[in-house]
């Protein structure tokens, strides 16, 4: 008998399904600007850009202007498309340029912005509204304030010790007597407001070859930055590309391809197909979990694969049964992690952060979005004047022979894995993503088995205790976790980590569910999430 699934800590949200539609983000008023939009006529594309919009204002620690944004899209028509949106480094990056230490964290950490161009493009080619409608809530919200929660002065405390009290950095995020706000108090951002002002009433190309890209320029000109007016000039528009999918107990999972991380997603719900025993207790289902999830990052640390060498057959491949079967019998033959892996950067660590929302209207559209600077802050560099914190993804290149190695334009490799279960004819199961890093795949894996395998409520299997495998078989898992699944995971594990009851490093996901009686919000209890509807 399995065990009872954990009451749901959030209740979920439900709206009928011949409402205008749900959106489920990471911060109550990103939430709501979003359905704010679907109440204007928007559809849910419009919604999800209004909600990212405004998670670039009220969670510049996870997100904002100065990272980038990937997107699943289902049409109403039932097509599936991936605007993938991963940015590149500077031209002017090399490993000489780039010291060790600058890679981590700083103004040379960063690769070229895109989250702006991104969502302006998405909404462009599948939206409903105008641009300056969907900026309009995150422009409120950067000029009027939102409250500080304490989540976010926590994260903001934490980072203090990168700021200087001199430093742009302080002047945006800290009291004009240098105090971090309390919870509960109301945080503006004037400089942000009128950036996002300007792009509303003149366009995101203002960001990449207007006013706003002179002052980026300056401000790397300046501060040793490696970012050009070219690059800036130059970046790409968003690539559409064809999502990965596998048949699931019935169902089609769909996630996006390299360089985002759907393939592990995919690939771990393969081998716990091949794994995981019908009707097994909490404390084994746990374990099915973390091996499979350890064993698709062992994959992708044997077989890195760059999009420019992914060919239809070869997507097929990477996620195949067939590929899954032979990873399950070498984790049957030899379970020790093999030492001749080279890892990545990030590998090696769990610093990543992210944010990541859902939207779905009642016309049959959904958006699965995930967003980021990487790290918390970022570089822990932001623009003096314009308001937004640069990203740091140039952390997560290798500096060794790698399809992501570190150099001019390179591509970061991401986890990123905006995901949608669908059942045999095509129609929407449950949407879902999470923040976190490497914490993304186990988190959404661990939900969609939740939900498919044992049955459990959205919000229950969003709110349960979580478990995360790391490659050198160290395992984290939450202290709520029923001491059964604890045990089990300690035997199989050759070291085990407990963090709080309800972790904020174990992943954020949100998720819009389909039943019977209409579309159904669940937000993450570890961090700040919300559902709105219109």
């Amino acid at each position: 008998m399995n065990s009872q699934p954990p009451r749901s800590r959030l209740p979920e949200l439900v709206t009928p399904r011949n409402g205008r539609g749900l959106v489920v983000a990471a911060f109550p008023s990103a939430a709501e600007a979003g359905a704010i939009v679907l109440r204007s006529g928007g559809n849910a594309i419009d919604a999800a850009c209004a909600a990212a919009w405004a998670l670039s204002v009220c969670e510049p620690a996870e997100s904002g202007l100065g990272g980038q944004t990937t997107m699943l899209v289902r049409l109403r028509d039932g097509t599936l498309t991936v605007i993938d949106g991963h940015s590149h480094a500077p031209t002017g990056v090399t490993r000489a340029v780039v010291r060790r230490k600058a890679q981590r964290r700083g103004i040379r950490s960063m690769t070229v912005p895109s989250t702006p161009i991104t969502l302006a493009e998405a909404q462009r080619r599948y939206g409903r509204l105008t641009l300056s409608q969907t900026l309009a809530p995150a422009i409120a919200l950067a000029q009027d304030g939102y409250v500080i929660t304490r989540l976010q002065r926590r994260l903001l405390k934490w980072t203090l010790r990168f700021f200087s009290s001199s430093s742009p950095e302080s002047a945006l995020f800290l009291k004009a007597d240098g105090g971090v706000y309390s919870a509960g108090e109301a945080f503006k951002q004037p400089l942000l407001a009128a950036t996002l002002r300007r792009l509303s009433e003149v366009g995101v190309r203002d960001f990449y070859e207007g006013q706003i890209a002179v002052s980026i320029v300056a401000d790397m000109q300046a501060r040793g930055g490696l970012v050009t007016a070219r690059d800036l000039r130059e970046l790409a528009l968003p690539v559409e590309r064809e999502p990965m999918e596998i048949r699931y107990r019935e169902h089609r999972v769909v996630s996006i391809p390299p360089p985002g991380g759907g393939t592990q997603v995919l690939l771990a719900l393969r081998i716990l197909a091949e794994t995981l025993k019908p009707g097994c207790e909490a404390g084994d289902w746990h374990a099915a979990l973390a091996e499979a999830t350890r064993a698709a990052f062992r994959e992708r640390e044997r077989w890195p694969d760059h999009p420019s060498d992914v060919t239809p057959s070869l997507a097929g491949w990477m996620v195949s049964a067939e590929r899954a079967e032979r990873i399950v019998q070498r984790m049957r033959s030899k379970p020790a992690l093999p030492t001749d892996i080279p890892r990545s950067p990030e590998s090696r660590g769990e610093s990543g952060n992210t944010t990541h929302l859902c939207a779905a209207d009642g016309e049959g559209n959904v958006v699965s979005l995930t967003q980021s600077i990487q790290s918390v802050f970022g570089s822990k560099v932001a623009h003096p004047t314009l308001g937004f914190v640069y990203n740091n993804y140039l952390s997560t290149c290798p500096r060794t022979p790698h399809p992501y190695r570190l150099g001019p334009g390179s591509l970061p490799q991401s986890n990123a894995a905006p995901t949608l279960v669908l059942d045999a004819s095509g129609e929407p199961v449950l949407a879902l993503g999470s923040a976190g890093s490497r914490r993304i795949t186990s988190s959404v894996v661990q939900v969609v088995s939740a939900v498919l395998d044992r049955g459990e409520r959205l919000g229950d299997a969003v709110a349960a205790p979580r478990a995360h495998a790391l490659l050198g078989r160290t395992v984290w898992v939450e202290k709520s976790a029923p001491a059964a699944t604890i045990e089990a995971l300690a035997q199989r594990a050759k070291k085990i980590r407990l963090l709080a009851g309800s972790s904020y490093k174990l992943g954020a996901v949100h998720a819009i569910g389909w039943t019977m009686d209409g579309l159904v919000g669940a937000a993450d209890p570890r961090r700040d999430g919300a559902a709105a509807h219109a």
